[in-house]
């Protein structure tokens, strides 16, 4: 299924944008040159600890052994999915620069010429796997704060926007690739899957969208071999924000992962709407900007340039949020 529709430019999308989300968010200066090597080898690191592994690559915490700062070393499998670590490194270089950006030190090579990259370490993992160990640690078994998560939702929608404004689809939008530090900040990362929108003359590009994780899918990525353009992968984006933030407010699943593929395309595309539940304490807000996200209708959907200006971002209590948010990733 491809979309076919006007093309907005990544640097015309902020023209459009009023004073509140330009001061939430920083235009990056001219992108850099790729991340490169610059003289570092991967016998520069020590081994601390794996932190994951999954279908595209594994990641380790590493050491550099004469500064001592510590850096998340992620290394592909390149034999498994040839040709993905161009696409991947391109994305690194549009997207360096953002500050809710997993930040990439260097591309370089693993001890079989996989594709390595050097990254930002964030202290605390994933929003998944902190709202695992809150819950694990008997602090309830329900999902986060609304205070917290309007803070995190923000942060969210910041990264995203500042991939989809440099002509990126993350297609992999999930709480597991937001990743979370210490300091509260939270940044997008994980880029297997990311696809570039727009060619060299700025000519918009169909992509598949048939790649990611199934149960945060929106309903037009179930069409075998599904493509998109610009506005249609950036759509798909903003539907899995959408089952994220819902999923971190009620701390479960909302489309189970153990559903066979029948079973998610049926809850996806043809089951109710999915939603904030009735009976949840939610404002009106949290449930509007859940609401602009899971609309099945592509073109329905919100844009992130107007979840930015969305009364849960813009109505919060910035400093009380922001303190929340980091209170729950330290204690957890």
């Amino acid at each position: 299924m491809a979309c076919s529709v006007a093309p907005t430019l990544p640097d015309q999308m902020f023209h459009r944008v009023g004073a509140a989300p330009q001061q939430m968010m920083t235009r990056a200066p001219t992108p850099p040159a790729p991340p490169a090597s610059h003289g570092v080898r991967l016998s520069d690191f020590e081994w601390i600890d794996d932190l994951g592994a999954g279908g595209f690559a594994r990641v380790s915490k590493v050491r550099h052994r004469r500064s001592g700062a510590v850096f998340a070393l992620k290394i592909s499998y390149r034999a498994a999915y040839p040709g993905t670590e161009d696409e991947e490194a391109e994305v690194l270089r549009r997207a360096a620069g953002w500050p809710h950006v997993v930040t990439c030190h260097a591309l370089l090579r693993g001890p079989f010429d996989e594709p390595a990259c050097v990254l930002e370490f964030m202290d605390t993992g994933c929003l998944g796997g902190v709202l695992t160990r809150r819950q694990g640690m008997g602090m309830g078994m329900g999902g986060i704060s609304e205070l917290a998560l309007a803070e995190a939702a923000a942060q969210c929608v910041i990264g995203l926007a500042q991939l989809h404004v440099r002509g990126v689809a993350h297609l992999d939008v999930k709480p597991e690739n937001f990743l979370a530090n210490s300091r509260g900040e939270i940044k997008i990362g994980d880029f297997n899957t990311a696809r570039i929108l727009y060619g060299g003359d700025e000519r918009p590009l169909a992509v598949p969208i048939t790649a990611g994780t199934r149960c945060y899918f929106s309903p037009e990525r179930f069409v075998p071999e599904a493509c998109a353009g610009p506005h249609g992968a950036m759509a798909a984006d903003v539907w899995s924000l959408g089952i994220t933030v819902l999923e971190l407010f009620l701390g479960r699943y909302i489309v189970s992962p153990e559903l066979s593929d029948a079973g998610l395309e049926l809850m996806i595309c043809h089951s109710g709407p999915l939603r904030v539940p009735e009976e949840a304490e939610a404002s009106a807000e949290l449930r509007g900007f859940v609401a602009a996200c899971l609309q099945r209708e592509p073109a329905r959907r919100a844009t992130v340039l107007q979840l930015l200006v969305h009364p849960f971002i813009t109505r919060r209590d910035v400093k009380a949020s922001r303190r929340a948010l980091r209170e729950l990733i330290v204690e957890s």
